[in-house]
């Protein structure tokens, strides 16, 4: 049987701002839209703007989509807390030296939500469900410059209740040497009535910055930090993230998210062999919301 805190997690996802109270929730909704996906961002605590390189730049940044001369499918599955379930399927083309493409599929679920009219027995189940799916453009201006745009459609359906719209991403990065910076404007677009009541997006800026060093021959380190803050008001937040990488192939990573009541620490590991990387992420929550548990798999071509 749902608990009634499922309930309150579902009206986190879909109608305010994630695991937050000062991020905009009294006048936006599609809280999903600010969610991460990808089991190495969500273990670098979303610090990943400017660390993108596969078909995850989808949900971060499209202009790193540029990144790398390799195809990327990347999907995950996020066993999140109070049985609310994300998955991301995303996948990358180049298109030559200064040209590359992305598509992907963002989904949060609830099912068997119980409804009630009174107290006792339950009338019957209904799932909830969230959806964003487009398509990416990222394009190399200069030798260190590039931009990028996501093109997107958005779907809610909350018991007998639906609502559709789209929203566009537009974003700039800029590397050189070991270190990136990038800035990010998203979810900028509409969305219809939902049981007549209008949905605005949560439009927000993403910038941040990322650094990459050798300790050793055997031993690298990324650094990494974004900042947060959703246009129409609430907090600022900082996204910061560590990776060691030894050998390029056993990687460790730590997060931290500031400004949210229910987050903070986030912690994973990931193998990479060849063109193949599996992915880890633990996401713990406070208040009693529970763990999130997100597994990826990548896949280069």
């Amino acid at each position: 049987m749902k608990k009634f805190s499922i309930i309150t997690f579902l009206l986190l996802i879909t109608a305010t701002a994630s695991n937050a109270q000062n991020d905009g929730a009294a006048s936006t909704g599609l809280a999903f839209l600010k969610l991460g996906a990808g089991a190495r961002s969500l273990a670098m605590g979303e610090a990943y703007s400017s660390v993108t390189n596969d078909a995850t730049a989808f949900i971060y940044n499209p202009a790193r989509l540029i990144i790398g001369d390799k195809g990327n499918v990347s999907l995950m599955h996020n066993f999140s807390a109070q049985d609310v379930s994300m998955d991301y399927i995303s996948a990358k083309f180049p298109a030559g030296k200064k040209l590359a493409f992305g598509i992907g599929l963002f989904t949060t679920s609830v099912n068997d939500i119980e409804v009630r009219t009174t107290p006792g027995a339950a009338i019957e189940k209904f799932d909830a469900r969230n959806l964003s799916t487009g398509l990416s453009l990222g394009y190399l201006v200069s030798t260190n410059l590039s931009i990028g745009i996501t093109a997107k459609l958005i779907y809610e359906k909350i018991y007998i209740d639906d609502a559709s719209g789209f929203g566009f991403d537009f974003g700039t990065n800029y590397s050189k040497d070991n270190y990136s910076l990038s800035f990010v404007v998203a979810n900028i677009g509409s969305v219809s009535a939902l049981k007549n009541v209008s949905t605005k997006l949560p439009s927000l800026v993403r910038f941040g910055g990322s650094y990459k060093f050798n300790a050793s021959k055997s031993l690298s380190i990324l650094a990494a930090a974004d900042g947060f803050q959703v246009l129409s008001g609430g907090g600022f937040h900082l996204h910061s993230g560590a990776e060691a990488a030894y050998k390029d192939f056993l990687f460790l990573r730590l997060g931290y998210q500031s400004g949210y009541e229910n987050r903070g620490i986030t912690t994973g590991v990931g193998f990479r062999y060849q063109a193949w990387s599996v992915d880890y992420a633990f996401i713990p929550y406070t208040d009693d919301f529970g763990t999130g548990n997100a597994i990826s798999l990548g896949i280069n071509f």
